[in-house]
């Protein structure tokens, strides 16, 4: 038996997946999907939504000011300056251009070696280049924000054709305490310099930029965020909860005083054909989540909370627009049917739009913008308006 070349093998790895791509993009024939694996397929279907790939050839760049300012406010400077020597070596030697990223898949910092460097800055992969799967395409920076685990993404793997050159392996910097991912990591060369080792790199480098991330100070024993991405934390860990879990703390934290069994279903199941028996079943689950911190008769949080979504009110009600608008990351969980969290949601939205639209601090809406934050499309709105403004005057 002659023994397959590792040059000849990422050949024929190259041509195969190429040819599932054009089938995928022409619509000329099926895709075989056993010769593409699930992620890419599918990450592929989420691009086809609002990507072209003939109308792309670069990502999107941001203007240098905001680039500093990203970098120089981000926690990844200085966990990863230990780090950094080393991965600029690797680089080097490996032919490679390196980049960290934050959770918006803006690439905050880069470096390139003498092989990378032409292609990297000719397709926007430099600092402020935006590499989310809905601006880039699938990558791998992309891919792994959006799966929240380490990817590697090969040559045609790429949706769009200007990286089809490429190899691309990235890995999230998860926080130690929270769980939290706080950016990614990603090694990068042209796909004949692929190696399984990249992965395992990548990895093991972004575990050690992980490990010297800041102390995380918890607001209080329980912490909910509900506007944009949801997200629990209990005692300075963050908890996997489900979304009608999320929704039954939301409303314990929007009724103090406690609520009965039967006010608690209505607000949280309405005319669904919910038995309370159910409910019973979620609170005594959620109870034992949260080491018992749930009263009953009526049901209450038993603990010092902190909910962004009580903040941001809170500021709005006091006349403080400016520190709401800061705070505001989005909808309040826009996918809930509960009809008591619906009418917040829409109270949330109405107060929220009218602040965007009275705030004239054209700094703390650019900084929204910068943010990348869920509800840009008010802010844009907002800055398009003084600029007119001030271009008018």
């Amino acid at each position: 038996m002659i023994p397959v070349r590792a040059s000849d093998y990422l050949m024929q790895r190259r041509r195969v997946t190429e040819t599932q791509w054009s089938r995928f993009i022409t619509g000329s024939a099926k895709v075989r999907e056993q010769l593409v694996r699930p992620e890419i397929y599918a990450s592929w279907q989420r691009c086809a939504a609002h990507l072209h790939p003939r109308l792309h050839t670069q990502a999107p760049l941001d203007e240098s000011y905001l680039v500093q300012q990203r970098w120089q406010e981000s926690p990844l400077r200085a966990a990863a300056q230990r780090e950094r020597e080393q991965i600029m070596q690797l680089a080097h030697e490996g032919s490679l251009v390196a980049a960290l990223a934050d959770v918006q898949g803006h690439l905050l910092w880069t470096f390139a070696s003498p092989h990378m460097q032409a292609r990297a800055e000719a397709v926007n992969f430099a600092a402020g280049g935006h590499w989310r799967e809905d601006t880039a395409g699938t990558n791998a920076i992309g891919l792994s924000l959006k799966l929240g685990k380490a990817t590697t993404v090969f040559s045609s793997e790429h949706y769009l054709p200007f990286v089809h050159d490429w190899v691309g392996y990235a890995a999230p910097i998860v926080h130690p305490q929270t769980a939290q991912v706080v950016g990614i990591l990603n090694i990068s060369s042209t796909w004949n310099h692929h190696t399984p080792l990249g992965q395992a790199a990548v990895c093991e480098l972004a575990r050690a930029i992980a490990e010297h991330l800041p102390i995380w100070q918890p607001r209080a024993e329980l912490e909910l965020h509900a506007l944009g991405i949801p997200q629990v934390i209990f005692r300075g860990q963050v908890q996997r909860l489900s979304q009608r879990q999320l929704e039954i703390l939301c409303l314990l934290a929007l009724n103090p005083q406690g609520l009965t069994l039967d006010s608690f279903h209505a607000a949280l199941y309405g005319d669904m054909p919910i038995t309370i028996s159910t409910l019973k079943a979620e609170l005594s689950h959620l109870r034992r989540l949260l080491d018992g911190q749930i009263g009953s008769r009526p049901y209450r949080l038993l603990m010092p909370l902190w909910a962004d979504f009580i903040d941001v009110w809170e500021r709005l009600r006091s006349g403080r627009v400016t520190e709401a608008v800061e705070l505001y990351r989005g909808p309040f969980l826009p996918h809930s049917t509960s009809p008591e969290l619906e009418e917040w949601r829409y109270c949330v939205d109405a107060v929220m739009t009218r602040a965007v639209d009275a705030c004239g601090d054209f700094s703390v809406l650019l900084e929204k913008m910068r943010l990348g934050s869920s509800g840009s499309v008010l802010v844009r709105d907002r800055l398009a308006e003084l600029l007119l403004d001030s271009v008018s005057s």
